[in-house]
């Protein structure tokens, strides 16, 4: 008789196991079990009534044993809530049981296994929120130990309510051992049917991820601009519609409406770029976020490109309306819109960095002191008189030194002999103007081949001079450059001075001071460029300050445009 049962129990696995496979083909299906968190009520709700028939197709299929059905009914109910969750779950268990119940009412399991199967289902979704929040995925062992224990429970039930309690418990005897171990081994099977909708998911979870990658890639060059061209647009939707499975790509304006049908195709004065079947239709509202639309033939998924809060485009792909999986399109678009917004606004910021800099530059070149203007003048017209030449030669040097000054912002980077040309001019000025009370002395290799930030080196110099040297009677300022390796210079700016007061040191070493220029600029465009390992480094005491820069051949943190 237990090895009947046994394979009864079998065969009734089987079929249900047939069923399944079938179902799962079913786009319905498919859609439902893997996109839970994107499908509708009435969705989960028709899921719930299929299990539901899985629960009545064991039941009928059953073996009646003294009183009792052994059956596979557990399979439908535990599926459906550990797979679909609670609408689902639940659902199932009701048509299972009110099924348990209609169809033998005699029987004096009936009440019992109505009741077991509500519990079933109350078990799979309580289960499946769990693992939700948890994040946790159910292994085999698991699904065995789920299954059994129900199993468990429905005989432990059936012994508390059935009567007469003798037979009740003959009963569980003989069904006890095959429903809880060939159930508890079918649902493994059963389950991995189902389980394979989200295997094959993930495949194609991972195919759009590598084609969002390949577009990307290729869309990164025109997505980096300070303003994206309709070219740029245009070549973005080339490559896109190319790449992808859609069959049609469009750029929409911010904050605008735009509908095209079939009959009339006239792009928009809205509309950025397009390619492919996108006049086939669509309406979207880009003041909505992400959306999907079908309408006809065809379905329309639409995300905003944002830089912070603000919109700056509306990307619509178009897509056959029966597609493998609308999460997955969804995902595949809202990746790539994140993604242009990302590199977007990325570029953005570098653009603003630039532009601070160049402001950065130009607060240097309005620090150029009035007083420096008409003293070098004064100092040049008093030897106009006596040594014309030397007015000429310091007419040159103010030339020099201004026109480096004011070009300024229009370099970036430039040759360490034009900023050493910068710093000579400067410092002859200075030499002229206080004759014997300053002593200068530059030492730097002959080679020098090697860009550096414009600006860099003039500040430190000038500060040696005003701040330095000339608070004593007899300064000197010395300017010495050796290359540390073959990649690296180091420059240092030394002066005979009281030293920097520990005050202005605390506040260079602050982080957070700001609203300073001269060795504070100095020193944050060289981390910024380079890296903090090549932060200014300060010498100071009662007798003289040295400041020292090593600058690389290689810019580590910055490139060039």
């Amino acid at each position: 008789m237990s090895l009947s049962l046994f394979g009864s129990l079998i065969i009734n696995i089987s079929l249900l196991v047939l069923i399944a496979t079938i179902l799962t083909k079913v786009p319905f299906v498919k859609s439902v079990i893997s996109e839970e968190h994107r499908s509708q009520f009435a969705d989960r709700l028709s899921l719930g009534i299929i299990f539901g028939l899985f629960c009545i197709f064991s039941t009928c299929t059953g073996v009646h044993v003294d009183g009792a059905i052994q059956n596979t009914r557990v399979l439908g109910v535990l599926a459906g809530g550990l797979l679909g969750g609670p609408t689902v779950g639940i659902t199932a268990a009701i048509i299972g049981a009110i099924h348990r119940f209609l169809y033998d009412t005699q029987s004096i399991t009936s009440v019992s296994c109505t009741i077991s199967t509500l519990f079933e289902g109350v078990l799979a979704s309580g289960i499946w929120i769990f693992c939700k929040k948890k994040n946790l995925k159910l292994n085999a062992l698991a699904l065995f130990t789920i299954t059994a224990f129900a199993e468990a429970c429905q005989m432990l039930i059936i012994l508390a309510i059935a009567r007469p309690f003798a037979e009740a418990l003959t009963m569980v005897k003989i069904i006890a051992a095959p429903m809880i171990l060939t159930n508890s081994c079918g649902m493994l099977l059963f389950f991995s049917v189902f389980r394979e909708v989200f295997t094959k998911q993930d495949l194609l979870a991972a195919d759009q991820i590598r084609l969002a990658l390949i577009i990307a890639d290729q869309s990164l060059p025109y997505i980096q601009k300070t303003t994206i061209t309709t070219e740029g647009f245009q070549k973005i939707s080339e490559n896109i519609q190319r790449i992808s499975s859609c069959t049609g790509v469009i750029f929409l304006a911010p904050d605008k409406k735009t509908a095209l049908n079939d009959t009339n195709l006239q792009v928009p004065e809205e509309l950025l770029a397009h390619m492919g079947e996108s006049d086939n239709y669509c309406f979207v509202n880009t003041k909505r976020g992400l959306n999907v639309d079908k309408i006809g033939k065809h379905m329309a998924i639409g995300a905003p490109l944002t830089r912070g809060n603000e919109i700056w485009s509306y990307l619509v792909l178009f897509f056959p309306r029966h597609v493998e999986s609308v999460e997955l399109e969804v995902t595949f678009v809202e990746g790539l819109a994140k993604f242009f917004s990302t590199n977007y606004e990325l570029s953005q910021i570098e653009h603003q960095k630039k532009l601070r800099e160049q402001a950065e530059f130009r607060a240097l070149q309005s620090q150029i002191n009035p007083h420096f203007l008409f003293n070098s003048l004064n100092t040049i017209t008093y030897f106009c008189r006596e040594k014309p030449d030397k007015a000429r030669e310091l007419l040159l040097a103010l030339s020099i030194y201004f026109r480096h000054t004011l070009n300024s912002s229009n370099a970036y980077m430039i040759a360490l002999e034009q900023e050493l040309e910068h710093v000579k001019a400067y410092l002859m000025l200075e030499e002229a103007r206080f004759e014997d009370r300053l002593h200068v002395e530059i030492s730097m290799p002959e080679q020098l081949e090697i860009e550096v930030p414009t600006l860099i080196l003039q500040p430190i110099v000038e500060n040696a001079v005003k701040h330095g040297a000339m608070k004593r009677e007899s300064g000197v300022v010395q300017v010495k450059g050796v290359w540390e390796s073959e990649d690296i210079i180091r420059i240092a700016v030394s002066d005979n001075g009281p030293g920097i007061p520990r005050e202005v040191l605390q506040g260079f070493y602050d982080a957070s001071t700001t609203g300073k220029f001269g060795m504070l600029n100095v020193d944050a465009r060289l981390r910024s460029i380079y890296g903090d390992q090549f932060a200014l480094h300060v010498d100071t005491d009662e007798n003289g300050t040295t400041i020292i820069m090593r600058i690389p051949k290689q810019r580590i943190l910055e490139t060039q445009e």
